[in-house]
């Protein structure tokens, strides 16, 4: 699991966001473009390390939290199990 800082993991939140607005992922919703907090169930404190790879789906982000839940870029609960991903770059 990479643990980058707290500025590097706000980075890849909105990333992520950026993508879902750019696949129009939010353009069927009402209201203003989605920010971190619509789009992710926690706060980049909360975030533990990352993950860039998971059995089955290759690779991509998945935030792993304190409390032990995992999230994908979209903000959707993933498998919890470590053992599923595995991560590519520097620690």
């Amino acid at each position: 699991m990479l643990k980058p800082d707290r500025t590097k993991i706000v980075q890849l939140m909105r990333v992520a966001v950026e993508n879902l607005r750019q696949e129009s992922a939010f353009s069927s919703r009402p209201g203003p473009p989605p920010d971190l907090l619509r789009v992710f169930p926690f706060l980049p404190d909360d975030v533990e390390g990352i993950y860039t790879q998971k059995t089955g789906e290759g690779f991509g982000v998945w935030f792993r939290l304190k409390d032990g839940r995992i999230f994908d870029s979209r903000g959707q609960p993933s498998e919890p199990d470590p053992a599923c991903y595995g991560e590519t770059g520097p620690q």
